[in-house]
């Protein structure tokens, strides 16, 4: 009797010696993951899409052509169609509620634009009526012929206050120019020292369904990164020492950005299922993808302190 998929990777593992634990170490999967994929539980993973990809992550780790695996027990194993038709009947009713949502808010509006409408005609009614008011007013006024409005001086006050002109003229001249205060110089502020930049370099590029690439970091001021996502995604941080740094899971867009902070730590492990929505910041800086469309990667980001 031929066995199942699950078995058949679990006899792997024990003749080569190897715990779960190692494998987890080997692959980053979850020890739970591991086992109920031996177990052929497939429902108990993230997706379909993810069960064929942890299933050839496993069949490597033990020794076996991940390929021939896939092939000989293809029907044990999900297909992408009923996940595509989940996927789709979800964001029709996604859309169906959006579009009942905006409909019902332009009815909900349509009388409050109406009565705002009104309110602004019957202002302007009024502005236009005390404006014609006051313009009847002002016509109504006498006009001022101005000839009462001019003031003669006598010929003495005008003399008396030509000579004053003169002499105040005489003592501007004779009064020397003071001289201004010269103005203190600027002190020049002194230059902060330039911040390096941030460079990240692919050293090595993963190969495989899920491939893992390496990369070195150099000029990092402040060990922290940011995960941005654009839709959703699985995804998995950890530390050198196998430390997650986040719970390994779905996350979507509400979850953006994610923080991480790995002071003390000159590496880092990201692992995501679905590239395309994932973007990894370090210090302002994203990390390339050397095929941006490909869905599973690993990257293992190794930081170096600059010179």
């Amino acid at each position: 009797m031929e066995m199942d998929i699950g078995a058949r990777l679990k006899e792997a593992r024990e003749s080569k010696g190897l715990s779960l634990d190692e494998v987890q170490q080997t692959t980053k999967i979850q020890k739970r993951y591991l086992n109920a994929i031996e177990q052929n539980e497939f429902d108990t993973l993230p997706g379909k899409f993810y069960t064929r990809a942890f299933i050839r992550e496993y069949a490597s780790a033990v020794g076996l052509n991940p390929e021939e695996v896939m092939e000989e027990h293809k029907g044990e194993l999900p297909s992408y169609e009923e996940e595509e038709i989940v996927k789709y009947s979800r964001a029709q009713r996604t859309q169906q509620q959006t579009t009942k949502s905006s409909s019902g808010k332009a009815t909900s509006l349509f009388p409050r634009i109406l009565t705002a409408v009104a309110v602004i005609a019957v202002a302007i009614a009024i502005y236009v009526f005390m404006v014609n008011s006051n313009g009847s007013a002002d016509d109504s006024a006498p006009a001022d012929d101005g000839q009462n409005d001019a003031i003669e001086l006598p010929p003495e006050s005008e003399d008396s206050g030509e000579e004053a002109d003169d002499s105040t003229s005489e003592e501007a001249e004779e009064e020397p120019a003071e001289e201004a205060p010269a103005e203190p110089e600027a002190e020049e502020e002194p230059e902060e020292p330039a911040q390096p930049e941030v460079a990240i370099e692919l050293t090595q590029e993963g190969t495989g369904d899920f491939p893992e690439h390496v990369y070195t970091v150099t000029g990092v001021t402040e060990q922290t990164a940011t995960i941005e996502l654009s839709g959703a995604a699985y995804l998995a941080v950890q530390s050198p020492k196998g430390e997650d740094l986040i719970t390994e899971g779905m996350y979507d867009a509400e979850d953006s950005p994610i923080s991480l902070d790995f002071t003390g730590k000159n590496q880092l492990y990201v692992k995501t299922g679905s590239a395309p929505t994932t973007s990894v910041i370090i210090n302002g800086e994203p990390v390339p993808y050397p095929d941006p469309g490909y869905s599973t990667q690993k990257l293992l980001l190794n930081f170096e302190q600059s010179n």
